[in-house]
């Protein structure tokens, strides 16, 4: 596994949330509650426990279910034919006088 880490601190009052990526690896989110001093203690924690994670399983499981965009779409039903060809009628012939 790399050394390299990306961290992201996202903060909204005293709300937020702490997000850690390594390459090939799935991404680890947590929520917080305090503001920035709190967010930059939380992250040595946080990133040990990341990497005991990954050496575990480095990626989640792949879905093997269909999604549900990958299921087939159910078909109108069909409407039933009275007719294969229906023939025009005869335009009304015009009178000028």
């Amino acid at each position: 596994m790399s050394d390299e880490l990306k961290i992201v601190i996202v903060l909204k009052g005293e709300r937020g949330s702490i997000g850690i990526q390594a390459p090939e690896c799935d991404p680890i989110l947590t929520t917080l509650e305090g503001g920035l001093d709190t967010a930059l203690g939380r992250v040595p924690g946080i990133v040990a426990e990341a990497r005991q994670r990954w050496e575990e399983t480095p990626r989640y499981p792949k879905c093997t279910s269909p999604l549900p965009s990958q299921q087939a779409t159910p078909r109108a039903p069909l409407t039933p034919r009275t007719q294969a060809r229906q023939t025009p009628a005869p335009a009304p012939q015009q009178k000028l006088f």
